[in-house]
């Protein structure tokens, strides 16, 4: 099975912190939009802050009948550690410290990562990248508001500066935090396809609101999330990040 929680969460807490460097293309209704998303986060002087990041929590699909734990953890600016433990299949493990990547699985065992997998760990960046709006996005487009369980939204249309893939963001006419994204994911050998997450609750830490439980619908299968422990600069192990002999 795919290492897929990072990428669901980083995406979607990366995108809450979208910074407002604003280029060209990027109109500034659109801009307006974004920094109140910041200011609603915490603010870019603390999310800037950030130099560790570890989540530890469960995921389930019901329709597969699974229940697992995952831990996320990034030192930033570039190391990666995502641990997963599958009842029945048991630990399964992808690392990147910035120079190589590798994994542990029961069914291969130790391996180095191929630069493709590095390239699928490491796509969403870290929270503190994410601040460098203007080369993450190369337009944006305010779209007429929406409501998303009978709370109005307001709508931005983003086209990403590296893919040119479309992504349509939800924000809280009120709070102005995000609660739905939805976008084309690389899913490796599955190719891109469509995905819908969507926040359904926010943890606050040192003042950084962060989501806690998502639902991603993707596939035809809807995964659900949730963080029973946040850390922001906690002390990390360097022994993580570096393959066994």
């Amino acid at each position: 099975m795919k290492l897929l929680t990072n990428r669901f969460a980083a995406a979607i807490f990366a995108s809450c912190c979208t910074a407002s460097f604003a280029s060209a293309d990027i109109p500034p209704e659109v801009v307006e939009v974004l920094e109140k998303s910041i200011e609603a986060s915490g603010g870019k002087e603390k999310i800037e802050s950030i130099e560790t990041t570890r989540f530890s929590g469960n995921f389930s699909i019901a329709a597969m009948g699974m229940n697992a734990q995952t831990t996320i953890i990034q030192v930033y600016p570039d190391k990666i550690y995502n641990e997963q433990n599958i009842p029945g299949m048991g630990q399964m493990l992808q690392v990147y410290d910035g120079e190589i990547g590798w994994a542990i699985d029961p069914m291969q065992g130790y391996r180095a990562l191929s630069e493709a997998e590095i390239d699928s760990l490491t796509q969403n960046g870290s929270l503190r990248d994410m601040l460098d709006y203007s080369s993450e996005y190369s337009s944006g487009e305010l779209l007429p508001n929406q409501e998303i369980d009978g709370r109005p939204v307001k709508v931005l249309k983003l086209v990403a500066a590296d893919t040119q893939n479309v992504e349509t963001h939800y924000y809280h006419a009120d709070t102005g935090l995000m609660v739905q994204m939805e976008m084309i994911a690389d899913m490796g050998p599955m190719g891109e396809l469509p995905m819908t997450m969507k926040v359904t609750a926010y943890d606050e830490q040192d003042g950084i609101k962060i989501p806690k439980t998502m639902e991603v619908h993707n596939a035809g299968m809807v995964i659900t999330m949730d963080f029973t422990s946040i850390e922001i600069n906690s002390d990390i192990d360097p022994a993580l990040f570096v393959p066994p002999q």
